[in-house]
């Protein structure tokens, strides 16, 4: 994908969600005026989609952005950005559903082994249960049999 660095500049008209850049930019990022770019903060991946204006007043090697497009990227004016154009909202959508399906697998792999986990440690906990229980319907069983035999007299029962 084609992409270039400039330095940002903030616009002295407010317009979020539109970039204006000199027009000597748009072939090296593959774009006409009109279509949407998105300026990417590269130290936190912070980005903002951006319709491009052509401008041939913007110095070339800048780009002049709104107030907020700038809070939204973190940068300041005279920082760089990288400036790239935008993929069709079907490749967007596709790659987010991609990594989205990512981390469902990954999500469901660690309920998987929680799980697992959990089943053991139950099946482990019935059989010491069953052991403890059995032990003690032993001892009740040979304990009303003793009573049995002092009521009866009998030595068998």
């Amino acid at each position: 994908m084609q992409e270039i660095r400039l330095s940002l500049r903030k616009r002295a008209f407010p317009s979020e969600g539109r970039a204006r850049l000199n027009a000597a930019h748009l072939p090296e990022l593959g774009i006409t005026e009109g279509e949407q770019a998105d300026l990417v903060n590269e130290a936190t991946g912070a980005s903002v989609t951006v319709t491009i204006v052509a401008d041939t007043l913007v110095l070339e090697g800048q780009v002049r952005v709104s107030a907020e497009d700038l809070t939204a990227l973190g940068l300041s004016e005279n920082e760089t950005v990288l400036v790239r154009k935008s993929p069709p909202l079907d490749e967007k959508i596709k790659r987010a559903a991609g990594e989205a399906g990512v981390v469902a697998r990954k999500g469901a792999d660690s309920l998987d082994r929680a799980l697992t986990k959990a089943a053991g440690d139950v099946k482990a906990g019935a059989g010491k249960a069953t052991e403890t229980i059995g032990t003690a319907a032993k001892k009740t069983a040979d304990g009303v049999r003793d009573v049995a035999r002092k009521v009866s007299g009998k030595d068998e029962l």
